[in-house]
């Protein structure tokens, strides 16, 4: 059941971050919320995304302490990410609308981009740590049939 709650929040952020961005940006097309704010979103994998929207669970079939252990993992982490990947997203707009409309150049921008960098650093950060508990927490088998099922769905982005 917990899973199940877990699923679908996830797959449900990104209409929930919708409603919370304030700054339209007309420019932004399929930003893939939340993923596309993290630093290596197309060169790191999404252990977590796989786990949770793409089958992992059902085809690595977890023991009851391994998916304790993840979804512990993904409690902590969906808070953080939803936050600061909706803040990314705010200051990407409101640094488009002032070079777009208003002219201004990266000097004027320095302090917003280094937010960015930074929010896009911590996303990585954790997207790391993720992985790495995985690793962790997996059997070998359990971990290569994860590394194959991302393999699989990253062709399918």
């Amino acid at each position: 059941m917990k899973s199940t709650v877990l699923a679908i929040l996830i797959i449900l952020s990104p209409i929930m971050a919708k409603d919370n961005t304030s700054t339209e940006n007309p420019f932004l097309h399929d930003d893939n919320f939340p993923g596309g704010y993290f630093m290596m979103d197309d060169s790191l994998p999404h252990f977590m995304g796989t786990y949770m929207k793409h089958g992992g669970m059902q085809k690595i079939k977890p023991n009851e302490k391994q998916e304790e252990i993840i979804e512990k993992q993904f409690e902590k982490m969906v808070k953080i990410i939803m936050k600061t990947a909706i803040e990314t997203r705010e200051l990407e707009s409101i640094v488009t609308a002032k070079v777009v409309h208003e002219g201004k150049n990266s000097k004027d921008l320095s302090e917003t981009l280094d937010k960015i960098s930074k929010n896009r650093k911590d996303l990585t950060i954790l997207q790391i740590e993720c992985i790495n508990i995985f690793k962790e927490t997996l059997t070998k088998e359990q971990y290569g049939l994860m590394q194959k099922l991302i393999l699989e769905h990253s062709k399918t982005r």
